[in-house]
């Protein structure tokens, strides 16, 4: 961006911050200004400089628009990655229902971290994004799947925990520990058998997430299967599942976390100690 066009954009951000006048006539002409200037900023998502382009996505988005959402929606098909993960994010903060399905087909984007603005967008939204990131939950494309999953654990809509338990049996295991996750999030009792069979995945992420996720919910069915996978050749899977243990605070547990303070692991015996803790002081 040359200085001349830096200046002019830092000029027109200031110029939002402004003061208003005590008059009728200066509160019009204020109203009348920032309709110009969102019409600025509008424009300015079609500049040559992709600066000014995600400037403008993330001026739009603080001052939530909603003139700016289908001009929003178009720049999700940016060349720059910045761009696109910025506007994603103003149309998060937004929160306009029309910006779902185009969101979801972003989750589809080449960079990760557009991905995940989208996703983190679709759950600002919230309900409105629930029934379309469900049948996204049956997409083809397994960052689809998995981002959709994600998104869903954020608005934590009980009508998404069926599906996600469904999604636990996916063949991407990228996605089995989103829906892992998910489910933990939401924290529905539904989830905790599905879950317990998830730890016996053949994925150390599932196996850890799903640890994660029961530890969330608290339920004593959970127990003996977490007692289980302190022996988990995975050291973070036997971590997760001490912490867990010591979410739930049962006492069933106390004999197996205090044989697990001899792991060679400093991590998993870390966690066991803090388990131990947490069930005394219940």
């Amino acid at each position: 961006m040359n200085f001349v066009k830096a200046a002019i954009v830092t000029l027109l951000i200031l110029s939002f911050l402004s003061f208003v006048g005590c008059s009728k006539t200066n509160k019009d002409k204020t109203e009348e200004d920032t309709k110009d200037k969102v019409t600025t900023l509008i424009q300015w998502l079609k500049d040559k400089d992709r600066s000014v382009r995600q400037m403008a996505a993330e001026q739009l988005g603080e001052r939530k628009e909603t003139r700016a959402v289908k001009p929003l929606i178009a720049a999700l098909n940016d060349s720059d990655k910045s761009v696109r993960w910025s506007t994603a994010e103003a149309l998060g903060e937004i929160k306009n229902a029309h910006a779902v399905k185009p969101l979801i087909n972003t989750l589809k984007d080449n960079d990760k971290s557009v991905r995940w603005s989208a996703a983190g967008a679709l759950g600002e939204i919230g309900p409105p994004a629930v029934k379309p990131l469900i049948a996204a939950l049956k997409d083809s494309d397994s960052r689809v799947r998995q981002y959709a999953a994600a998104a869903l654990g954020k608005i934590k809509d009980t009508r998404a925990v069926k599906p996600l338990i469904t999604v636990l049996k996916d063949v991407d295991s990228s996605t089995r520990n989103a829906a892992a996750r998910a489910l933990g999030k939401i924290k529905d009792a539904h989830a905790v058998e599905p879950l317990i069979i998830a730890l016996k995945d053949d994925d150390s992420s599932v196996r850890r997430d799903a640890a994660g996720a029961l530890g969330e919910i608290k339920d004593t069915r959970a127990v003996q299967p977490l007692i289980d996978a302190l022996k988990d050749n995975n050291s973070t899977v036997q971590w997760c599942a001490a912490e867990a243990l010591g979410k739930i605070k049962d006492a069933r547990a106390v004999e197996h976390l205090i044989d697990t303070l001899e792991d060679n692991d400093r991590g998993v015996w870390r966690k066991a100690e803090e388990a131990l803790t947490e069930i005394e002081k219940k």
